[in-house]
């Protein structure tokens, strides 16, 4: 509370000092204009803005600090803050950062004070109106000529000021004047209208126009957040390539955080604006005129712009591409693209441009983090962050759902590990909309009945996710380099587990199953089924569930002869994914119910092949005896044995007869399920296979 004071205390100092030391400059703008009324007004003005003429010269000689308009009182605080007599632009004011910044000359300075004028107070309008005539209520070229030009000479040097290339109109510090009024007006009519976000910062204020919050933000510093490997990392990217360079490059990071870059960039004294440009309007002109006001914004309060969907951009509108880049190269902020690992870098047209993929954070940094949050020791920090992704700054947060979770468990328990796992487990669940489905497990590996080979490959599986990151860290991941992740490919007939041995291994690992849904998945448009399988991925990592691809046949089928385009995209979308299997952190599984539909050299690729065979007369007897729930009275006449041995079904066949029994003897309301509700059950799921007989 106490440094939210002090800084709101300097917030309010600041304010003071920025008006003060503007109405300073405003005073003697403020004169030059009560001159030039009395020499050429042809209405006499009553109106107590105006001095008598030969107050105006005396002011002018000895300026006090404040127009004369204000109140006594504004003017005697505005007075000690006056250093000299000739409104001298001190380095560190809002209006010595504005001069600085967009490198004005002293003409180009006077015409953005005349501009405020009409911000600052409804007076000024009716005295500009009385003085240029035609209900011109703002300021123009041909009265800021007259102001601050000796003579004509001088006049005709300083008309450059307003050429478009010039700071006032590059970089839209007066409001722009559309073609029509300049054509009907003409050049010297044209009003000076200081913008709106610039009168703003000269009052120690940051704002944007409404129209501005559709595609960009500010992004603030979390002074508590902590720090990470990937800020040290991209603080030696910036001051290399931007900060200490002689020709600054634009930095293309992938896959970083805004939080890690807004931290890099406060190093430099940098802030940090967000424009997201995949929510520009749709016509162009439009799209660059808001463009140039938010790069205008962030040189304005000596921020970097963070680009996001430059990608998009390029394939969708690629001719905004060179626009961009030049009102990137003329504006002079640092630029940072923000981009997708996987997907190629957009390029600007001219611009040099670098590429970084910033290190992220292994299980161990992140449970050094995680460890100063809790409060039992014993709980295993490093194996919740090898099954969790998360960042340091959301440990705060994360904190307070552990304790609600713990409440509700127990109010007057301790934090245990399973608040944490909780906690981090529906933090991290991310929005899959119709792409896939997500299954919270409840099966275990003890509910599947299983041969000892598929159980023993089952269990090298869960070793293996167990142990991946440590390994990796050990050493692996400069051997290996590629082709770490963890994937498993389940076969056999339909019905012999491989979705419930999926579900299984998810509630091993304390997360959840994610379905993926291939009829949404893949689309018949080039390009399209990429598309959704990056997302998929993207979001499954942050997720942390087990990816589960049933009839994985539909994108893993035996490459075809590339006859056509349609060909060729088909294969490409196979080794795209092929490629994100390799590098998925976590368990990925595909389902096929025949591998011979399967490319052999696909299949070469996983890191488990499991077979789910048919099973034997054995299996199906445990099966059998297993499926009941001890609330269900089954005759003891029933020979399990037998049963397995004459009817070769599947457990899920067996699922399906043992719920279809139970059914038939309540609808008898028979005390316990005999042997002919279970003959009734069979016959009816073996029809469904088109087998008649028992």
């Amino acid at each position: 509370m106490a440094d939210a004071s002090l800084s709101q205390m300097a917030e309010s100092s600041f304010a003071q000092y920025a008006w003060k030391r503007l109405m300073h400059h405003v005073e003697r703008v403020d004169l030059l204009l009560q001159r030039h009324y009395h020499q050429r007004a042809f209405v006499v003005w009553t109106g107590d803005v105006l001095l008598a003429p030969d107050e105006i010269e005396q002011r002018i000689g000895n300026l006090s600090g404040a127009p004369a308009w204000m109140d006594f009182d504004d003017r005697a605080n505005a007075r000690e803050s006056v250093v000299d007599a000739v409104a001298t632009v001190l380095a560190d004011e809002p209006f010595g950062y504005l001069t600085t910044r967009f490198g004005l000359n002293a003409f180009e300075r006077d015409v953005i004070l005349l501009g405020l004028l009409p911000h600052m107070d409804s007076r000024y309008q009716t005295l500009l109106s009385l003085l240029q005539g035609r209900g011109q209520h703002f300021p123009t070229i041909e009265l800021a000529l007259r102001l601050f030009c000796a003579n004509w000479e001088d006049r005709q040097k300083a008309q450059s000021n307003f050429l478009p290339e010039a700071p006032l109109s590059a970089y839209q510090l007066i409001q722009p004047v559309s073609s029509a009024a300049l054509t009907r007006d003409g050049w010297g009519r044209m009003p000076l209208l200081t913008s709106l976000e610039v009168w703003h910062f000269l009052l120690g204020n940051r704002y944007q126009a409404p129209a501005l919050d559709r595609f960009c933000r500010w992004l603030s510093l979390d002074a508590n957040a902590a720090s990470t490997p990937g800020v040290a990392a991209l603080q030696s990217v910036l001051r290399r390539a931007v900060f200490e360079a002689v020709t600054p490059s634009v930095v293309t990071l992938r896959d970083a955080r805004e939080t890690d870059v807004v931290h890099a960039l406060a190093t430099f004294g940098h802030g940090a604006l967000a424009l997201d440009l995949a929510r520009l309007p749709t016509e162009d002109e439009d799209a660059l005129q808001m463009l140039r006001q938010a790069l205008r914004n962030a040189r304005l309060h000596r921020c970097a712009v963070l680009v996001k969907s430059l990608d998009e951009v390029g394939k969708a509108r690629p001719a905004l591409l060179e626009p961009l880049a030049r009102c990137l190269s003329e504006i002079h902020i640092p630029t940072i693209c923000v981009a997708d690992s996987h997907s190629p870098v957009t390029r600007l047209p001219g611009a040099a441009q670098v590429v970084f993929d910033p290190p992220a954070m292994t299980s161990v940094e992140r449970a050094r983090a995680l460890d100063r949050y809790l409060d039992d020791p014993r709980i295993d920090t490093v194996g919740l962050s090898r099954r969790f992704s998360f960042h340091p700054d959301e440990l705060a947060a994360i904190r307070q759902e552990v304790l609600f979770y713990r409440y509700q468990r127990a109010p007057d328990g301790c934090v245990e590990a399973c608040d944490w796992t909780q906690a981090l487990r529906y933090r991290a669940r991310q929005n899959f909309g119709n792409l896939a489905q997500r299954i919270e497990p409840r099966r275990t590996l003890n509910d599947l009945i299983a041969s000892p080979e598929l159980r023993q490959q089952l269990d090298e599986i869960s070793a293996a996710i167990r142990f991946r990151e440590e390994l990796l860290e050990l050493g692996f991941a400069d051997k290996v380099h590629y082709g770490t992740g963890i994937s498993a490919l389940f076969y056999g007939p339909s019905g012999t587990g491989k979705t419930m041995a999926a579900e299984a291994m998810a509630k091993g690992m304390r997360t959840d199953l994610i379905k993926v849904d291939l009829s949404s998945v893949v689309n018949k448009y080039v390009g399209e089924t990429e598309k959704n399988l990056a997302r998929i991925f993207d979001m499954a990592q942050a997720d942390a569930g087990v990816l589960f691809f049933d009839e994985a046949d539909a994108l893993f089928g035996k490459r075809s002869q590339v006859k056509d385009a349609q060909d060729r995209h088909a294969n490409i979308e196979v080794s795209y994914l092929l490629q994100r299997l390799e590098e998925f952190p976590g368990l990925v599984i595909l389902a096929t119910n025949n591998r011979g539909h399967m490319d052999e050299g696909f299949i070469r690729r996983f890191t488990f092949v499991t077979r789910f065979a048919f099973p034997d007369a054995t299996l199906r007897e445990l099966m059998w005896k297993a499926i009941w729930p001890a609330q269900i009275e089954v005759d003891e006449q029933i020979d399990f044995a037998q049963l397995a041995a004459r009817i070769e079904v599947t457990g899920a066949s067996i699922r399906n007869i043992a719920m279809l029994a139970g059914w038939l003897a309540k609808s008898e309301r028979a005390p316990r399920v005999m042997m002919r509700h279970i003959e009734q059950a069979c016959a009816r799921e073996l029809a469904k296979v088109g087998r008649l007989q028992i």
